[in-house]
Parts: structure tokens; sequence; C-alpha cells
């Protein structure tokens, strides 16, 4: 009997281990089930089984995914920093502003992936207004907004993304873990700010004052810093 392309039960496994950012239950398990179906190679059976599904904003750093079946599958935004696709198929995988610093992708086909934002911009106009009106209350409102969250990363953090706050004075503020991916950032203001685990992919951060600002964790992919002040600046 054919195999179903979809496993729910290596799914709800990979999810597992991405909500607690820890691979070594993944890892392990699947090395044995390679060698369990290596002769299965050539043959839908081998791999994981996850053509189709939804690990948009996943946490997925160091995963093993040697030989994956990705065909279809959303991997937007998700943070795949040295995991191993080896031979995986991404025919159809969405790879919108996924994270692949250091991923191994040797034998995969990353060129029939797909890169389409598919409406998923996180991107929220009230809390972009809030911003505007000041960073003191801001900070009061984001603390608690934050604080009362779980750690998802589908939820986490503000929704900023592609926003426009060029030349806004931003000093001090607090945007940790906030999605800031493609925003406006020209001659931004962000001394003493709180970036970290920021996602600031493809920001516009030219002149910006980055004075003091800590950005530990943050991500930089793509972003442009030509020209920012980075005095004391934490990466």
């Amino acid at each position: 009997m054919r195999k179903p392309r979809f496993d729910a039960g290596q799914y709800s496994l990979l999810q597992e281990c991405s909500k607690a950012k820890d691979f070594t239950r993944w890892n392990a398990w699947y090395a044995v089930h390679l060698k369990e179906t290596m002769y299965l190679r050539s043959s839908d059976a081998y791999g994981a089984h996850l053509e189709g599904g939804d690990l948009a904003y996943w946490f997925l750093e160091g995963a093993d995914l040697r030989f994956a079946n990705l065909k279809n599958a959303d991997l937007s935004y998700s943070y795949l920093k040295s995991a191993d696709l080896s031979y995986a198929n991404l025919a159809g995988t969405n790879l919108w502003r996924a994270y692949l610093s250091k991923a191994i992708l040797d034998g995969a086909n990353p060129d029939a992936a797909v890169y389409d934002g598919a409406g998923k911009i996180k991107c929220d106009p009230a809390q972009v207004s809030r911003l505007k009106e000041g960073v003191s209350s801001w900070n009061a409102w984001y603390e608690n907004e934050i604080s009362n969250k779980p750690d998802d990363t589908r939820v986490y953090g503000a929704y900023l993304e592609e926003a426009s706050f060029m030349g806004m004075d931003l000093s001090g503020v607090n945007l940790s873990y906030a999605h800031l991916e493609g925003a406006d950032l020209r001659h931004v203001n962000f001394s003493g700010a709180d970036l970290t685990h920021a996602h600031l992919e493809g920001a516009d951060m030219w002149k910006a004052d980055l004075s003091g600002a800590d950005l530990r964790f943050a991500e930089l992919g793509g972003a442009n810093m030509a020209g920012a002040k980075k005095v004391n600046t934490l990466f």
C-alpha cells in the first residue's frame, strides 16, 4: 500500500521541536528513519512526508530534512539557519523570506521553489499608528502585549512589515521580536532601542542612528545599513 505523502505524525513531531526550539528528538529519530528506509530511496516512502504542509514562520534551525518531500509546502518566513535540506524536494515550496543562512541545499532544487508573499504580510495598521503616536506610550503597551503572548512565532512581536517610519525619532523604543521586514527605516533615530530578535530582513536602514541600540539575535538578511551610525551598537 502506498504511503501517504503527508504524514501527520511526522508533522506533529516536527512542530513540537519547532515550538521547543530544540531538534534533538527529531534529528535522532530522523537519522534512524532514513537508515531504515534507505532501500526505499527511489520511492515516495523515503524521507520526511511533508508535502503541502504549513511550516510558515516555524523555527527550524538545525533541523535534519534530508530527502524530505516539501513539495508545495509553505515555508515562508521560516527560520532554516543551518538546516540540512540535502536532496529535499522543493518543487512549488514557498520560500518567501525564509532565512536560509548556512542551510545545506546540496542536491535540492531551490530553483523550483516559489517566492510568493501569499497575502501573509504581517502589518497591523493600528500598531503602526500606535507607534507613530509616541515611544513612551508604545513601550508601556508593548511590554504588556508581548509578555502575555505565547512563544509562537506566528503571533509573537509587533506586526510592522513594510511600514514606513522614515525620519522618525524612535530612540529607546522597544521593538524586540517585531516584524519589520521590508520596512522603510531611513534616517530613523534608533539610539538606545531594543531590537533584539527583531525581523529586519530587507529593511531599509540607510543612515539610521543605531547608537547604543541592541540588535542581538536580530535577523538582518538583505537589510540596507549603508551610512547607519553604529556606535556602541550590540550585534
